[in-house]
């Protein structure tokens, strides 16, 4: 399965400390395999599904039969809010 990031989990994803960014990096081949710890998204997020990387989370979404867009990336703390938001202003 073909997998493509935005530019912001791009710039996440590089700013991970070492250790983090290899566990996420395995979750993400993992994904691609169709494995891990995976979740469709409810309410204004539906659609979406949300890959769990102890307290990261990746928010994409299946484009296609074979292709995982990465939508956007950050702690479990705030990443259902911000992209909430950033979903309403791209409305606007």
């Amino acid at each position: 399965m073909k997998t493509s990031a935005s530019e912001q989990v791009g710039a996440w994803l590089c700013g991970l400390p070492p250790q983090t960014k290899h566990r996420v990096l395995l979750a993400l081949r993992g994904l691609a395999k169709g494995d891990g710890d995976i979740k469709g998204l409810q309410g204004p997020l539906e659609g979406f599904n949300r890959l769990r990387i102890g307290g990261q989370r990746i928010i994409h979404r299946q484009i296609s039969g074979n292709e995982i867009q990465l939508e956007y990336a950050n702690t479990r703390d705030v990443i259902y809010e911000i992209y909430e938001q950033i979903l309403e202003n791209k409305k606007r």
